[in-house]
């Protein structure tokens, strides 16, 4: 037998976190390959295509400037009302569509853990591209809409990059957490909806910081998608200033994505009983 000849086994037992991580790069094609298959389905057969990943957002434009802007006549001091929203939906969407779809990303391929061998972490991952692709789409309503106020893009644009990275963080922190514990625990899986539809109310989307208490106002600082909405404005247009607490919140997000990766992975073995 030729001794150079190499064997890999692949048994129940979960593997270190840095072999994990070693053979989740080894399987990096396979978070494309699944972002593709995914944006196939979801616009196949379809007229508009991805064009309605320009529809959803236009559509909250329109109903929070309406509502907020033209009946309860909020204003965002500085920038356009409309302009304002908009900033900050981009985020939210890019948020709730990888919290909503990550975390049923395992159930989707149940067909394929059961059979094939690969990290399951790619799955979510892959939904982040989804996320990213359908972003770019929708960046196209804030360029007219820029454009038409006369508003310049801020140099901060260069540190974008790092915003959606710290947008990403905080989705994958709630997805690996909840599919780490939620096929023992059910009640993650209902409670995941609630946090996305409730979240948008409790995050600066469409009301400024100043309209609330000062009693209160504090509490923004425990929700990181405060922080990544104010990176967003902050980062295209220059509006507010940066903070300690956003260095902070990141480090302490990615803090806890890398726990709950750490915990899913734990889990991996035990996915295709309980899928």
């Amino acid at each position: 037998m030729n001794a150079s000849l190499k064997r890999t086994v692949i048994s129940s037992r979960p593997d270190s976190f840095k072999d994990y991580f070693i053979n989740l790069w080894k399987f990096k094609s396979l978070i494309w390959i699944f972002a593709k298959r995914d944006l196939k389905v979801k616009y196949a057969q379809t007229i508009i295509g991805l064009g309605w990943t320009i529809i959803q957002p236009l559509t909250l434009l329109v109903i929070f400037t309406l509502f907020f802007g033209y009946l309860l006549k909020w204003k965002a001091e500085g920038l356009p009302y409309s302009v304002y929203i908009l900033s900050g939906l981009l985020g939210w969407n890019f948020f709730s569509y990888v919290v909503t779809s990550g975390a049923s990303s395992l159930q989707e391929s149940s067909h394929l853990i059961r059979k094939v061998y690969f990290p399951k972490s790619v799955l979510p991952l892959s939904k982040v591209l989804v996320a990213l692709v359908e972003l770019l789409f929708s960046l196209l309503l804030l360029v007219p809409l820029l454009l038409y106020y006369q508003i310049p893009i801020s140099v901060n644009v260069l540190l974008l990059p790092a915003v959606v990275f710290y947008n990403a963080i905080c989705a994958l922190v709630l997805v690996f957490w909840v599919a780490a514990f939620g096929y023992q625990r059910r009640d993650l899986f209902h409670l995941l909806p609630f946090v996305v539809y409730f979240g948008i109310w409790l995050t600066p989307i469409f009301f400024t910081t100043e309209l609330l208490p000062e009693s209160v106002g504090w509490l923004l600082y425990f929700n990181p998608m405060a922080h990544v909405v104010g990176l967003w404005r902050w980062s295209f247009l220059s509006f507010g200033s940066l903070s300690l607490a956003y260095l902070f919140g990141f480090l302490f997000m990615t803090f806890l994505c890398v726990l709950g990766m750490y915990f899913f992975s734990r889990q991996e073995s035990k996915l295709s009983d309980h899928l």
